[in-house]
């Protein structure tokens, strides 16, 4: 009976000891997500405001949601090439 106490005692034992990661003189890395962000930039003002790409389609994926504000939205392509996009009778 004793020996299953002391058993159960000595493999509890080390689920109490302190995280590896919690020691005194263990290396923490702090900063080290802004330091790599700020040396891949080409421009170092880029980290304070961002710069659009050249070959972006903002101005059609802008025109896209005014034109769904407005409920103005324009009828699906069919796939298939008939005429009349999606709505069309079948």
């Amino acid at each position: 009976m004793i020996t299953r106490i002391l058993l159960a005692f000595a493999l509890l034992l080390p689920g109490c000891s302190p995280d590896p990661i919690d020691r005194p003189g263990t290396w923490r890395a702090t900063g080290l997500n802004d330091r790599n962000l700020r040396a891949m930039l080409a421009d170092p003002a880029h980290a304070e405001r961002g710069v659009g790409a050249a070959d972006g389609r903002g101005d059609t994926a802008a025109a896209a949601v005014q034109r769904l504000r407005d409920d103005k939205l324009r009828p699906l392509q069919d796939p298939r090439g008939l005429q009349g996009g999606a709505n069309a009778p079948r």
